[in-house]
């Protein structure tokens, strides 16, 4: 998980949210825009699932992904990820596969 200082705070999430370059794909939308350091957030909705032990365990997944892509890349800038309904349906190993597929095309 992504350390409290790495994470969008409300102010900066409705700039970046308004301002930032969208990618769209089948299960994610990615939201990005420069700058000095990473900042993240994830957004799962009421609509992927009503219950929120499952949004927050599809939060913590994303958000793991996020670090390790990251880390692994060296991208500084703000990453906004938004889950699609569909995301619910998949097993663990395709989520995995998906979100790495979709974060791959905007965070190089």
């Amino acid at each position: 998980m992504l350390k409290k200082t790495e994470r969008l705070n409300r102010a900066a999430f409705s700039i970046y949210f308004a301002s930032g370059k969208r990618t769209h794909g089948t299960y994610l939308t990615v939201i990005t825009a420069p700058a000095e350091a990473l900042l993240s957030a994830v957004v799962v909705g009421k609509k992927v699932s009503k219950k929120s032990p499952t949004r927050n365990s599809i939060k913590r997944r994303i958000y793991a992904q996020v670090e390790a892509l990251t880390k692994k890349t060296g991208y500084t800038g703000v990453v906004i990820v938004i889950t699609k309904p569909e995301v619910v349906k998949l097993s663990r190993k395709d989520f995995q596969a998906a979100v790495l597929e979709e974060l791959g095309r905007v965070i190089k």
